[in-house]
């Protein structure tokens, strides 16, 4: 029995969206939100990327590769980090794979912000972001912080205690016209990275199609999750069932995507106490990655 599928597919209403027609949108809006004027503010741009978590990089690690869906298959924003009283990573993807275990901390700035004076020195504002990672490599250098990081986002549950553990960093900074101004502001551009820190411009974001199923969360206290947003290619999936019972507010996101129809939120919203009782049978754990709803 233990090695039997224990859970009933129902055929929905009403499709999801396929990802080609959600990746349209979002590149349509996307585009339209960098190219406007005035350029858009960081707030704008995070509630955007909140509403649409497959722009933003790291969710399958960044200095190694993953076929993993990260922690709680969502992003978490304004990440809280235990006892750190400055400012909190814009976003934070717990990502990893087999063998590495990679939060990938993300962080914003408006994308008018400039990265070279006239005279091709680093600015003030892209100076201060890069400071403000080094803040927070040196909070993860402490193997105190990295236990209470663990234990505030619940990760000894899947089984981040046992595989190699190494943060990750994201800077998402000004236009590529800016920074590419001339081969010598390119290298040197490319200089300020390191093994461990990406920088990039927003040009470079791009719905990504691995990101279909994943979700915006925010942590409300430890080991306590919300769901701030969901896309419309959602779709419940036996196999994420159990990463998904640990956020609630699932209801309320769903309710809150426009584009999703309105008899498929119905159903939905529906099916998703059964979800979550099944994750508590013993028979949860055995699935079939083709069955979704």
């Amino acid at each position: 029995m233990a090695f039997e599928i224990t859970y009933e597919i129902e055929t929905p209403p009403a499709p999801a969206w396929n990802w080609e027609q959600y990746a349209r949108l979002v590149e349509t809006r996307w585009d339209a939100l960098l190219s406007a004027a005035p350029a858009p503010s960081e707030a704008e741009v995070q509630h955007f990327l909140e509403q649409h978590p497959s722009l933003i990089p790291g969710a399958f690690c960044i200095t190694t590769n993953s076929g993993h869906y990260p922690a709680l298959c969502g992003v978490i924003r304004q990440a809280p980090l235990p006892s750190y009283s400055k400012r909190v990573p814009d976003f934070i993807w717990l990502a990893g794979n087999s063998g590495t275990d990679q939060p990938v901390l993300v962080e914003i700035e408006a994308p008018s912000k400039k990265w070279f004076t006239k005279k091709g020195q680093p600015t003030a504002g892209l100076t201060q972001a890069l400071d403000q990672i080094a803040d927070w490599k040196a909070w993860f250098a402490v193997p105190h912080n990295v236990q209470a990081f663990k234990s505030f986002y619940g990760l000894e549950q899947w089984n981040w205690r046992e595989r190699y553990f190494r943060p990750a960093f994201v800077l998402i900074y000004g236009r590529r016209s800016e920074a590419n101004a001339s081969p010598e502001l390119t290298r040197k551009r490319a200089h300020l990275a390191s093994e461990d820190i990406v920088i990039m411009t927003y040009d470079r974001l791009k719905p990504d199609p691995n990101c279909d199923y994943l979700c915006c969360l925010e942590a409300h206290a430890s080991s306590r999750f919300r769901v701030v947003s969901v896309p419309p290619t959602l779709e419940w999936v036996p196999g994420l069932a159990r990463e998904r019972a640990h956020s609630q507010g699932w209801d309320e996101a769903i309710d809150l995507n426009e584009e999703i129809d309105p008899v498929r939120k119905q159903f939905l919203k529906r099916r998703r106490p059964y979800w979550e009782k099944w994750t508590s049978t013993d028979g949860s754990r055995v699935t079939n990655s083709r069955d979704k709803e």
